[in-house]
């Protein structure tokens, strides 16, 4: 109610101050005077007319940043708004594109309900199923095996392995992939591949592709046979709110044996080879088994989304098996979607804490609900440990970040900073039982905005290593101390504050 009556008042304020030019300009006998006058009428409804939209149609987390871009600068700020603050034409255009797909694409296939484990699961792990199946409707597969690959000195002599021993086709999907030294060697393993007559399909995000990506390096593709696709381009940044909705997704199937998804993206800066930010921590995961068709109706359905052409061979969803190993579930997100499916999952994760919540992602810029859940579970006694970069990657989102250390910290969350390393990990870990890894930030771009994948992991082997580098990772980091954290300058302050105000359209 509270914040209703503060935009009403904003709104009145501002009708105020147009009609005020209005009637000062008007006592003024010239055409200029009337042209102004004209122009602050347009403007008071124009800017009105714009504050209620946002006011009944927008998410509240987006309503106030708008709202004071608009107020500040009332013709860029409106332009900017339909430029690139509604998403009614994009979501609805999602959504179309998922209907005319079907829902016939999406095969889940568990024995959940007849297999022991589910009778070891903890109530958390249940309950957390049970979500993701209504959220994502995949069910959780006890036939899949999983391995961390920790940062890309790991991740990628498996990924360029694995395409070389690729004998039927390869799906390989990723936000990000430079044409830089790593780079090429994953497209000449491809092109190989692809030249031996294996089915190859590479889709990339042109936003964050094409800085580092030659054509040249497309056209060779190309030739060789590898059908490159990209996922829905943007012809003007700046222009659109394509730039919103992005494919953040990390996804590597082949032969349907195995996939791999995670934080790493394909560049030289992943594997320690960058002179700006040196080592690179960061985390992916490999998966084999049943689990790994889930992956190949996400990639199936993106790229139904890029091209319009559907993948039905039966080949690339056949039925692999692999010894019991806990659960593993495959659970997406994207903006096609009102469930915000993954940020549900986070927030049951947390919610459902009952001795140890342990997190480390590259930007803390959640929302209300997952700061709340946070703030919960500290207060209750639950070990709540947050680890971030130790360095900024950009600037302004890093003081975004920190400005939500002081709420946390105050209620006892501890939160630590990788010495001089940016971190880039996207994990979460509830009671050394239930992980996920996967592509997705602990912010609110990720939650509602990009399209996301993230791996469910419940009494696997694979947790004890998330907890052992997690503990690796603690020894060197260093933590936030409130009482001093407190004392930071009012220039800090005010620079974490705007940054915050504007956090949830960065």
């Amino acid at each position: 109610m509270k914040k209703s009556l503060v935009m009403i008042g904003l709104i009145v304020l501002t009708m105020i101050v147009y009609l005020a030019g209005f009637y000062y300009s008007i006592q003024f006998d010239s055409v200029v005077a009337a042209t102004w006058g004209l122009v602050y009428m347009i403007l008071s409804v124009a800017s009105v007319l714009t504050w209620l939209v946002i006011f009944i149609y927008s998410d509240s987390k987006n309503k106030l940043p708008w709202l004071f871009i608009i107020a500040l600068f009332p013709v860029i700020g409106i332009i900017l708004y339909l430029m690139l603050g509604h998403n009614f034409r994009e979501t609805f255009r999602y959504r179309r594109r998922l209907k005319e797909l079907g829902p016939d694409y999406v095969v889940p296939s568990s024995d959940y309900e007849t297999s022991d484990i589910k009778t070891e699961m903890s109530k958390l792990s249940q309950m957390l199923v049970r979500l993701n199946t209504m959220t994502c409707r995949n069910d959780v597969s006890f036939r899949t095996k999983t391995r961390i690959l920790t940062n890309g000195d790991q991740k990628f002599p498996v990924l360029i392995d694995a395409i070389k021993n690729a004998q039927e086709f390869i799906f390989i999907e990723y936000y990000i992939f430079n044409s830089d030294d790593i780079g090429m060697e994953v497209i000449n393993a491809l092109k190989e591949r692809a030249q031996a007559g294996v089915d190859v399909k590479l889709l990339f995000d042109p936003l964050g592709t094409s800085r580092k990506m030659k054509r040249s390096v497309l056209r060779e593709m190309r030739e060789a046979g590898i059908v490159v696709a990209e996922f829905d381009p943007v012809l003007v940044p700046f222009l659109t709110n394509k730039v919103n909705h992005r494919n953040h997704r990390k996804i590597v199937v082949v032969d349907g044996r195995l996939a791999i998804t995670g934080g790493i993206n394909v560049g030289d800066e992943y594997i320690h080879r960058s002179k700006k930010f040196g080592f690179w921590r960061d985390t992916s995961i490999l998966v084999e088994g049943e689990a790994v068709r889930d992956f190949a109706v996400l990639f199936s359905g993106d790229w139904f989304f890029a091209t319009g052409e559907r993948l039905t061979n039966d080949l690339y969803y056949k039925k692999v098996t692999e010894v019991e190993d806990g659960g593993v579930q495959v659970i997406d997100s994207g903006p096609q979607s009102t469930l915000a499916a993954i940020k549900q999952a986070f927030f049951r994760m947390i919610m459902g804490a009952e001795k140890s919540v342990y997190i480390i992602t590259p930007y803390l810029i959640p929302d209300f609900d997952v700061i709340t859940a946070l703030k919960n579970a500290a207060l209750a006694g639950i070990d709540v440990r947050i680890i971030v970069p130790g360095r900024a990657d950009r600037k302004f989102v890093y003081y975004a970040t920190q400005s939500y250390f002081e709420p946390l910290l105050e209620v006892g969350v501890r939160i630590f900073t990788y010495d001089g390393v940016f971190c880039h990990s996207k994990v979460i870990v509830v009671d050394e039982e239930v992980a996920s890894v996967g592509t997705t930030n602990m912010d609110i771009r990720s939650f509602y905005l990009n399209f996301e994948v993230n791996v469910m992991l419940y009494h696997t082997e694979s947790i004890q290593s998330i907890l052992n580098d997690f503990n690796i990772d603690l020894s060197r980091s260093t933590e936030v101390i409130y009482s001093q954290w407190i004392k930071r300058s009012a220039f800090k302050r005010a620079l974490e504050s705007l940054a915050q105000l504007f956090s949830s359209i960065m």
